[in-house]
């Protein structure tokens, strides 16, 4: 049994940046615009993997990256660090950290005292959130959210009062499961809203592991943080989806190994034959058995421990890779994002089985540049990479997205692994805005059915922990 933790490494419209400058990863906030850097926190329990079949395996040192994005609550505002989640919708603060499977970590990342603030509005109603084996109960509220310079004025969010086992709050940015159009004030449907970008789209570009350049773009597209050309995809209907409900869910079209000796290995191969949820709230992928079964002839050391499989840690410098294949786009993932290291000598594949519920979590995201369009109903796809940083801003209607190609040459991925590495969760500083108006807006009609609601998320779309 492997008895180390794993070291799971750390990882501009605007004049470039030059690559060379790894700190240099700040706010950029131009009309209909914002940039916001995305921090990674290494050294959490894995997401998505079901605690009963833990056991005594390798999943129980398994620890991963969570990515965060640091916001300020009330009047004056409060800075909390919260997960950046594309699996889920709702914004929500104040886990209980007695509770937390890592409560030191809890503690880092900031609390939202009501009580200090001024502009705090009490729904008065109560909501419960089930993940798989943990919960969060919480109060609706309106209040003052600063992402950045953007001031959102009343926005409905989540005040947790009890949860187990969940270390942090979440920033949901993905689409309410009832529907594109839900009333419910998600904090992309209120950026557009309020002005702060022209339509309901952003880009994620997570970078590679060792990176901490990472960043969400509110309303635009960074042409330096990727390789060849934008690949739309339609988003898969709710009615023609696993589960029925609303989520971004596109079409995988095949899989390929490219090993470390120069062979080619064939997974899957099949034009829209996998819908895949693209979740930054996942630590890891899950696949159907089958095609995880083909998968595991590119890696002949792999040994099943738990849900999990051993492997053999990748040579540096090596070039294999993972190959994700979404209409004419491959988006190559190197082995050093693909596999994550347990300890000096022995390694773990980051995709588990999954037939219910087939995601692409933080281990292929890692190398992919993601434009999320609500408003079209579309996923744009690239190679992820970093030459600079130029900002081109996403419109309104059928077109909002540009037709672009990186300003970054398609170069061979290599795979390095870090021994040992620290983070610690930084916060930009930028200019308050003035308060505005706190005139609370209506409580949306699905908010008051009841006075208390319940939604209940598989344990892939949102954080499930393990302890």
């Amino acid at each position: 049994m492997l008895v180390s933790a794993l070291k799971t490494l750390p990882f501009m419209l605007a004049a470039s940046v030059a690559a060379g400058q790894p700190t240099n990863n700040r706010m950029v906030h131009h009309p209909g615009m914002l940039k916001y850097p995305i921090t990674a926190f290494p050294g959490v329990p894995v997401r998505a993997i079901n605690r009963r079949q833990m056991g005594n395996s390798l999943t129980n040192q398994l620890k991963g990256t969570f990515y965060s994005i640091d916001i300020e609550v009330g009047t004056p505002g409060q800075l909390v660090s919260v997960l950046f989640d594309t699996g889920s919708s709702e914004l929500w603060v104040n886990p209980n950290c007695t509770k937390a499977s890592n409560p030191s970590l809890c503690q880092q990342l900031g609390h939202f005292d009501s009580a200090k603030s001024s502009t705090f509005n009490d729904t008065g109603i109560k909501h419960v959130i089930g993940y798989g084996s943990g919960y969060v109960n919480m109060t609706y509220a309106y209040e003052a959210v600063k992402i950045g310079s953007a001031k959102l004025r009343n926005q409905l969010f989540g005040v947790a009062f009890d949860s187990k086992p969940e270390n942090y709050g979440i920033f949901g940015a993905g689409p309410d499961l009832r529907g594109w159009d839900d009333p419910y004030p998600t904090v992309i449907n209120t950026l557009a809203q309020q002005g702060f970008t022209s339509s309901r789209a952003y880009s994620l570009d997570l970078q590679s592991i060792e990176s901490q350049r990472g960043s969400v773009i509110f309303g635009g597209i960074d042409t330096g943080k990727f390789s060849g050309h934008l690949e739309k995809r339609p988003v898969i209907p709710a009615e023609q989806s696993p589960d029925g409900a609303t989520r971004f869910r596109i079409y995988l079209d095949g899989i390929t190994v490219s090993t470390e000796n120069g062979t080619e290995v064939t997974a899957f191969d099949k034009v829209d034959g996998q819908p895949v949820l693209l979740d930054s709230g996942a630590t890891l992928s899950s696949l159907p058995g089958p095609i995880v079964n083909e998968l595991l002839k590119g890696f002949p050391s792999a040994q099943a421990r738990g849900p999990l499989y051993q492997v053999d840690c990748p040579v540096p410098g090596s070039n294999g890779t993972v190959n994700f294949k979404f209409g004419n786009a491959i988006i190559k993932v190197p082995l050093a994002d693909f596999i994550l290291q347990v300890d000096e000598s022995s390694c773990a594949l980051g995709v588990q089985q999954n037939d219910e519920m087939p995601v692409l979590g933080d281990t292929f995201l890692r190398a992919a540049y993601v434009v999320y369009d609500w408003d079209n109903r579309n996923i744009h796809l690239a190679n992820s990479a970093d030459c600079g940083s130029h900002l081109v801003a996403i419109g309104k209607g059928p077109d909002a997205v540009p037709l672009l190609t990186g300003d970054c040459r398609e170069t061979a991925p290599t795979s390095t692994f870090i021994a040992t590495s620290t983070s610690s969760v930084g916060y930009t500083n930028s200019t308050r805005l003035s308060s505005r108006s706190n005139t609370a807006t209506p409580v949306p009609s699905n908010l008051t059915s009841a006075v208390t609601s319940t939604t209940l998320y598989t344990i892939t779309s949102c954080f499930s922990n393990l302890q």
